[in-house]
């Protein structure tokens, strides 16, 4: 999978790109990514909450709906200024792959609407104990497709610190979340939480060749733009109805931040954590969403801790720090 001559920009959404055929691990990567990718976490695990609320007062799949229309505006307009201020250096369109554009679509298909309404859909039809598990080998499944798609080789010590990580974040999960049950009732919601999370990883892999072409905000600003309009139709007949609850202070108030922050800008981050570390490292990132939600729920609904959770979140990070220092 050769794309060619990787690009830079001087953009503050970039990073140090590298070829495809040059081993993340052996390079010195900077704090900047890894900043990113835990802001990115915040937003993210804030969201959880924001989103449990929000559905609370609307249908989940209209809140869906207009958070991800904010956020297809904050991306155009954070990727127009980019534009202006950061242009990119001029590109030789043929040297593109000759499936650019297929790539692209595919991209924007698997991040911005198969992952969400699979994954808005799972959590109604299984435990929340099974959500944490299969959300938890995310990082796992971008790993192995990493390997196989884009040859990437990851230390012996990536692997412990995936490995510790993931235990860690069913730790913390599972005693917080509910049971775990393997009942043939939660088969299709398994299957579909799974589903959601192989759609993550994959264009989570997809994005980091895509990434040496285009910058990380404009890659999510073109993914929202072709997908919110698939997810407004959903809901069209919908919407007119559901407006004064939309207008509610307290509804609007999570949609603009779950559009604005958690999908808008976090999206960018990510990307760009992505384009610096590729996508088995950014992976793990994600479960320390998982943590910052659990702690959400500490603090915003005085859920007393437990020893469990307490471990599973020290484990959590052990295992960011050995991903990190497998990179060197």
């Amino acid at each position: 999978m050769d794309f060619g001559a990787a690009r830079r920009s001087s953009s503050p959404f970039d990073d140090t790109i590298l070829p495809d055929n040059i081993s993340p691990e052996t390079v010195k990567h900077s704090w900047r990514a890894d900043l990113s990718l835990m802001a990115t976490a915040l937003m993210w695990g804030a969201n959880i909450l924001v989103f449990k609320d929000g559905i609370g007062r609307i249908d989940p799949w209209v809140f869906n709906a207009v958070r991800l229309v904010l956020a297809t505006l904050t991306l155009s307009i954070l990727a127009a200024l980019e534009a202006k201020i950061y242009p990119m250096p001029a590109i030789n369109t043929s040297e593109r792959p000759a499936n650019y554009y297929q790539r692209v679509l595919a991209f924007s298909f698997l991040s911005g609407f198969l992952y969400l309404i699979t994954f808005v859909r799972a959590i109604d039809l299984t435990t929340a104990g099974n959500t944490a598990l299969i959300l938890a080998s995310m990082p796992m499944w971008t790993a192995i497709l990493s390997m196989v798609f884009l040859r990437e080789r990851l230390p012996q010590i990536t692997w412990i610190g995936l490995l510790v990580t993931f235990i860690g974040t069913v730790i913390v999960t599972t005693r917080s979340s509910g049971a775990v049950s393997l009942s043939s009732q939660f088969f299709v919601g398994n299957l579909l939480m799974l589903l959601a999370s192989l759609a993550w990883a994959a264009a989570t892999v997809m994005s980091k060749p895509l990434l040496n072409w285009i910058s990380p905000l404009r890659l999510a600003a073109v993914s929202a733009a072709l997908t919110t309009p698939l997810h407004i139709a959903l809901v069209a007949t919908q919407l007119p109805s559901a407006i004064p609850e939309i207008l509610q202070p307290a509804t609007l108030a999570g949609i603009v931040y779950s559009g604005v922050c958690s999908t808008g800008i976090a999206y960018a981050l990510w990307h760009a954590g992505v384009r610096a570390v590729g996508g088995s490292h950014a992976a793990v990132y994600q479960n320390v969403v998982t943590l910052v939600a659990v702690i959400g729920g500490w603090v915003v609904l005085r859920e007393t801790p437990m020893f469990a959770q307490v471990l599973g979140g020290c484990l959590t990070i052990c295992g960011l720090l050995l991903m990190r220092r497998g990179r060197r």
